[in-house]
């Protein structure tokens, strides 16, 4: 004889995938909505772009006069060349070892960012590279020699000194590069 279902349990109803669409529905949409509130995500259907109006720029000038009240070591104000454009400007670090950084975007695409500090070449380095400090050599560039180390994702890094302060270079950009903007740092006056 069969046993007569039992009455305490509730009947299980059967979720179709469209209800469990709709149940999860309200959570994505309002952590789509925070997400974009908050600036840590954005959606571009057609993929990644480099177009000029999604670059930042920034006015290394300014940027690098508001950084000289930041630290006690001369600011210089490199003038590559007028096609580079800068777009990203900080200064990093605590003292004595604050960083003064601008970085520049070439016609060609490649990035190139000059750090300024009174800090250790070794320190430096390691700030800069994310990488424990091993010199590779060093080439003459603006007629000063500059150490030559290896840097994040295949780059390299040179440094240099200049009147105390230490002078590096690092980014995606070819020789020709490095050595216009190794020129223009040694060329550069301190900002006033």
């Amino acid at each position: 004889m069969a046993e007569p279902p039992n009455q305490t349990e509730a009947p299980q109803r059967r979720r179709t995938p469209s209800a469990m669409v709709f149940a999860i529905l309200p959570m994505v949409l309002i952590a789509f909505g925070a997400a974009g509130l908050l600036g840590m995500c954005s959606f571009n259907p057609g993929g990644p772009a480099t177009e000029d109006a999604q670059v930042p720029t920034v006015d290394p000038a300014a940027e690098l006069q508001r950084a000289s009240g930041q630290v006690d070591f001369p600011v210089l104000h490199p003038q590559p060349p007028a096609d580079w454009r800068a777009n990203s400007a900080n200064v990093a670090g605590a003292d004595p070892e604050r960083i003064v950084r601008v970085g520049w975007l070439t016609p060609d695409g490649d990035y190139l960012r000059l750090a300024q500090s009174a800090a250790a070449e070794q320190d430096l380095v390691s700030a800069e590279t994310r990488r424990p400090p091993q010199a590779q050599g060093t080439v003459r560039a603006a007629d000063r020699d500059w150490v030559v180390y290896d840097s994040v994702r295949s780059e390299q890094a040179w440094v240099t000194e200049r009147d105390g302060v230490r002078l590096l270079i690092t980014g995606s950009g070819d020789e020709a590069e490095f050595r216009a903007l190794a020129e223009a740092a040694a060329q550069a006056e301190p900002v006033r």
